[in-house]
């Protein structure tokens, strides 16, 4: 008999995998260390570094297939680096005949906190937890290459200017900006801001407004120290977010005078994210990791209770974990504080086993790690910033040659 987490046939058609953990079961089983991108110099044959803080992989080359990284080791410098893959999707510097080099952008932003891209503008966003007395977010666009031309699509370390889009606020003269969050396509923003007052949305033309009423800016019944912060799936209208304070915060910007809604969770939030429609995922500290109906929300007080909880999830007291969610796959990764990074079922909440994760560990907690699907794949694969390498983690049957 099979066990749950290992898959030990050939490829399985995923359009009709919809049997509890299956699907999600398979691909953590499967996953293999498909090699790493490297963000320290050649010469350093043995680095010994931090796990990188906050990173960013792009798969939107269709024309020449190449990946994209940005990712910071310093917290101040932005440094990028072409992802070459070969037929088995493993990344191969070999490719092209020359090994990694890493390019930087002549941008600084002094205690980056987050990487983040928002496509309809293709601008890269970063933001800061340098206090400030104004609040912002840096942001560059990559130059493109013309389609007919062989050069990669984005073309690293080209730049030649970048801004920083700032608000003032007479009612507050200290800002700290924890993460952005790119606003949908159908929305008229670009992204909206977790900062320690609450959250700034930024619109299309460069104009920044705190999401406050005025009469209530500085009240604690209004978000405060804001850590992750998503839109509402299918309605960029709604946006969602958690912090400090253990309360899960949703309003509808369409609102004359915004009210927030508040949820109590178990403990402080580091990390929100909208799965579908109704339901929302939520990890915090404390060991917390919970699934929300938002349908349910108003018939207090059952409507806080979560339809699932992840009770072996594992963060007793640290906001700046790695963290993403692939509804594709039904899968939630995590990095504990123990220094693992373990996946989950979204499904059931179960912890899925998973070979390739069991081999990350670290001294210090994971910082950085999201899932994107490159151009030559079929699904989403997993980057995790492991020291001072991305290491990327994508479907293969068994019995290929491992390549940890």
């Amino acid at each position: 008999m099979d066990i749950p987490g290992y898959y030990y046939g050939a490829e399985p058609n995923w359009a009709s995998i919809d049997d509890g953990d299956l699907g999600a079961a398979a691909w953590a089983g499967a996953a293999v260390n498909k090699g790493h991108v490297p963000f320290y110099p050649s010469f350093e044959t043995t680095p010994n570094f931090a796990n990188i803080p906050c990173l960013y992989v792009s798969g939107d080359d269709h024309k020449t297939g190449l990946g994209v990284a940005y990712a910071t080791r310093d917290e101040e410098s932005l440094v990028g680096n072409y992802i070459p893959m070969d037929d088995d999707h493993g990344i191969n510097f070999d490719r092209e005949l020359l090994g990694p080099v890493l390019i930087t952008e002549m941008i600084s932003c002094p205690q980056m906190s987050s990487i983040k891209y928002h496509k309809p503008t293709h601008k890269i966003l970063l933001t800061s937890r340098e206090r400030h007395h104004s609040c912002g977010v840096y942001c560059f666009s990559p130059p493109l290459s013309a389609a007919d031309d062989a050069q990669p699509h984005w073309l690293l370390g080209e730049a030649n200017q970048y801004q920083r889009i700032s608000l003032h606020h007479r009612l507050r003269d200290d800002w700290v900006a924890y993460r952005s969050t790119p606003a949908p396509p159908s929305s008229d923003l670009i992204c909206v801001i977790g900062t320690n007052a609450g959250i700034i949305r930024v619109r299309s033309d460069d104009s920044m407004a705190w999401i406050a009423p005025q009469n209530q800016a500085l009240s604690r019944h209004v978000p405060q120290d804001i850590f992750d912060l998503d839109f509402q799936h299918s309605n960029h209208n709604v946006v969602m977010a958690g912090g400090r304070q253990a309360r899960l915060w949703i309003t509808d910007l369409r609102t004359p005078e915004l009210e927030w809604t508040d949820v109590r969770h178990g403990s402080s939030i580091a990390h929100v994210r909208s799965v579908n429609p109704h339901q929302i995922l939520v990890a915090g500290l404390k060991n917390t990791m919970a699934l929300y109906d938002m349908r349910f929300f108003s018939q207090r007080p059952n409507g806080v209770r979560p339809l699932l909880s992840f009770a072996t999830y594992r963060n007793e007291a640290h906001f700046h974990t790695g963290w993403d969610v692939s509804p594709d796959l039904g899968i939630v990764a995590a990095a504990h504080d123990d220094g693992t990074v373990k996946l989950f079922s979204l499904r059931s909440g179960r912890m899925l086993r998973s070979d390739a994760m069991d081999r990350i560990y670290t001294q210090a907690p994971v910082k950085a790690l999201m899932f994107q699907q490159m151009p030559t794949e079929k699904l989403p694969s997993l980057w995790v910033g492991v020291g001072p390498s991305i290491q990327k983690f994508t479907f293969g049957a068994h019995g290929m040659h491992d390549e940890a």
